[in-house]
């Protein structure tokens, strides 16, 4: 019966990832979010899941992430992700610290302790064998629309990669995601959808865990469905982006005015 934790599991990703492995007989679910409130509310029947553990805190709690990672925990799923280009964004980052620093922290108590597999979202934007066949032009658009985003990422990867020799970490880099039903999905090293579901997403993720590959190897879930649903928040979260990109002063200008969240 394996065990799981998912980091985020408010966001999207992994909203969609609880909604599947509550489908998994067996499946054993912690659950670690920033407010238990908002978990409850969108799922009102979690409470009630013996299979699921809710962990509420901040990612600088680290002794309670440490305590959602034993006893023998298959695989992390870090599942924080923003869709928008917030300058100076650590998010990424300051999950990558938090897991390593949670896993330091067992491994100095526990000589035998085998950290868990992590499963990293990222992008697939950061892996240029990936998007060999895009529009050079588009990939420029999309890289400076998210630039604010991309960078914390290739931070996160970079202090992910510092522990190499002890820590199991696989990146999942998608293309663009979008709130649509699951219609299939395949793991690809070498190309990307324009678009997947969170749900298929979160699919591919559960795949990376349970196949025990793609060791520090970034991976992409390709839609198989033909009918995958155009996200309509795209083009103007693009636009947005490019505006934070060249002028990130006025991003904070209008957080202050309340103009963005």
């Amino acid at each position: 019966m394996p065990t799981y934790t998912v980091l985020g599991a408010t966001g999207k990703t992994g909203g969609a990832l609880l909604d599947l492995l509550l489908k998994a007989p067996g499946t054993h679910i912690n659950a670690y979010v920033r407010s238990k409130a908002k978990l409850l509310k969108q799922s009102p029947g979690l409470e009630k899941e013996k299979s699921v553990k809710i962990f509420e805190g901040s990612l600088s709690n680290i002794p309670l992430i440490a305590s959602t990672l034993k006893p023998a925990v298959d695989a992390v799923f870090c599942a924080l992700g923003i869709n928008e280009n917030i300058p100076g964004t650590r998010l990424a980052q300051d999950t990558a610290s938090s897991v390593v620093a949670a896993l330091c922290h067992i491994r100095s108590q526990e000589l035998n302790f085998e950290p868990p597999k992590l499963i990293f979202l990222s992008s697939a934007s950061l892996n240029p064998a990936m998007c060999e066949k895009e529009s050079a032009a588009g990939l420029a658009i999309v890289g400076r629309a998210m630039s604010h985003l991309y960078a914390d990422l290739r931070f996160a990867e970079e202090n992910l990669r510092l522990h190499q020799s002890w820590l199991d970490v696989t990146f999942v880099q998608p293309g663009g995601l979008t709130e649509d039903v699951q219609q299939g999905h395949k793991l690809s090293v070498q190309k990307i959808s324009p678009f997947v579901s969170y749900l298929d997403l979160a699919a591919g993720m559960i795949e990376v865990a349970e196949s025990g590959s793609y060791k520090w190897m970034g991976v992409s879930v390709v839609a198989t469905g033909k009918n995958v649903r155009f996200e309509p928040n795209a083009p103007p979260q693009i636009l947005r982006g490019l505006v934070w990109h060249f002028a990130p002063w006025l991003y904070w200008t209008c957080r202050f005015l309340k103009i963005v969240s």
